[in-house]
């Protein structure tokens, strides 16, 4: 639910002519630090154009600015497009599901970006045949490890009971 607000936030940024384009997926919190799959899929995406989705540094509220400058590398990057010509050149039909890689920690630019301690998600922007065009650009927050340790107390029978969650 977080990840599809989200990108409606975005979206509601974004030019009329992209409106219709919607990005989901089918989860984006508590991944695999060591490396996990986010299955992502897109809706309406204009015929004869692409996109590039990957996992970057940053908030909804930086891409919103501006596109994010610390991503993985192209190895990790997942090139979509319409685009028949791009398609004979090695990008994924945009109709279906489409995994994602994405890691807990990755180098971009020579920096080390640690997703548990930096915000991170996967970003989608118009592929090289529209570089500058920013209507496509959708974000979606991850985040990597267990879910935040909780701690509940109560008092059952004149004793107090407590209750621990997400912690060893």
């Amino acid at each position: 639910i977080a990840a599809l607000t989200a990108v409606a936030a975005l979206a509601a940024t974004t030019p009329a002519q992209a409106a219709d384009f919607a990005v989901t997926a089918d989860k984006s919190s508590n991944l695999a630090v060591a490396g996990d799959t986010v299955t992502v899929t897109l809706a309406n995406l204009p015929t004869g154009q692409g996109v590039y989705l990957r996992l970057c540094a940053g908030t909804l509220a930086d891409v919103v600015k501006a596109r994010p400058a610390e991503c993985v590398g192209m190895d990790k990057t997942v090139w979509v497009s319409s685009l028949a010509s791009a398609l004979r050149q090695g990008a994924v039909e945009a109709s279906g599901p489409l995994a994602v890689s994405v890691v807990g920690q990755f180098t971009a630019g020579g920096k080390n970006i640690d997703c548990s301690a930096v915000s991170c998600g996967i970003h989608v922007r118009r592929d090289h045949f529209g570089g500058t065009d920013l209507s496509l650009d959708r974000f979606i927050p991850v985040t990597f490890g267990l879910p935040a340790p909780t701690a509940q107390a109560a008092v059952v029978d004149g004793k107090v009971q407590i209750q621990v969650a997400n912690a060893k």
